[in-house]
């Protein structure tokens, strides 16, 4: 019995220090940060945050490609902008991708690829708070209560996935939940004024 035992005591404490020395890996979330409204004619600001999900281990990432969509009725894509961004040693939108996502540089059409590349030993790493990739920058077009723009989980032909790649172990994937923004699009100041001072003139009449 005591042979037994101190077997199985031996294997709980194998398994043990195995589990110890196994890390729980965190995920990271990507979401879409912007502000509203915006004037047509603006150029729109969207941040793309890659954010860690648990907040007592340091996650950080090689690669982010996040597939992306959007409304080109009201927003015309321009680019991306590193400003107050993380340092990367690359980020863009690859031109003749294979899923025919870029159709164009920068993709017009209504969906997009993304690619973040960090510096080579160089992982980024995610905060709780999010931690900007880039900016996306698009020209207001046309006035709208809201438009979307959202991180797919897939997308093209044939279809590719959103991704994040872990800084430490090379290609474990760790993407997170995808979080989409919506942009408010009002009229030009001008245009308002014109708009209003219709109004009034119309009531005037009554």
């Amino acid at each position: 019995m005591s042979t037994k035992l101190n077997k199985a005591s031996v294997l709980t404490g194998i398994l043990a220090v195995l589990s110890a020395a196994v890390p729980a890996w965190a995920s990271i979330n990507l979401e879409f940060r912007t502000t509203s409204p915006w004037v047509v004619g603006d150029t729109v600001e969207v941040g793309l945050y890659a954010v860690s999900d648990d907040d007592s281990y340091v996650q950080s990432f090689s690669a982010i490609r996040a597939v992306f969509s959007w409304d080109p009725t009201y927003l015309d894509l321009i680019g991306v902008d590193q400003t107050g961004a993380v340092d990367l040693l690359s980020s863009g939108f690859p031109a003749d991708d294979a899923w025919g996502l870029n159709e164009v540089v920068p993709p017009q059409d209504g969906d997009g690829l993304y690619q973040g590349l960090a510096m080579f030993g160089q992982p980024v790493e995610a905060t709780v708070a999010g931690v900007l990739v880039t900016t996306f920058q698009f020209e207001a077009l046309s006035p709208t209560p809201a438009t979307p723009l959202d991180i797919l989980v897939e997308g093209g032909s044939p279809p590719i996935t959103t991704l994040i790649t872990d800084g430490v172990v090379p290609g474990l994937d760790v993407t997170g939940a995808l979080v989409g923004a919506s942009v408010t699009i009002v009229p030009e100041p001008a245009a308002m004024a014109l708009l209003l001072g219709g109004v009034l003139v119309l009531l005037g009449r009554r």
